[in-house]
């Protein structure tokens, strides 16, 4: 198990500082195993701001 799947959403967001914004991926319903699958457009889809959601594909990119 990949390290970033044992984490939880909630943790990760909080890592980053955008805590706020957990609410947003419960509501969807993403967990760690999806988080690491969403791309950009993804994130944008479920209204997460730019520089939001540069920072969450960052974070996915060197956590795995």
């Amino acid at each position: 198990m990949h390290l970033v799947q044992a984490e939880s959403v909630d943790n990760f967001l909080q890592s980053l500082g955008l805590e706020k914004y957990a609410i947003t991926f419960q509501a969807e319903e993403v967990d760690m195993a999806a988080l690491v699958h969403m791309t950009d457009e993804d994130l944008k889809a479920i209204g997460i701001p730019m520089g939001p959601r540069k920072k969450i594909i960052l974070a996915l990119e060197t956590r795995i």
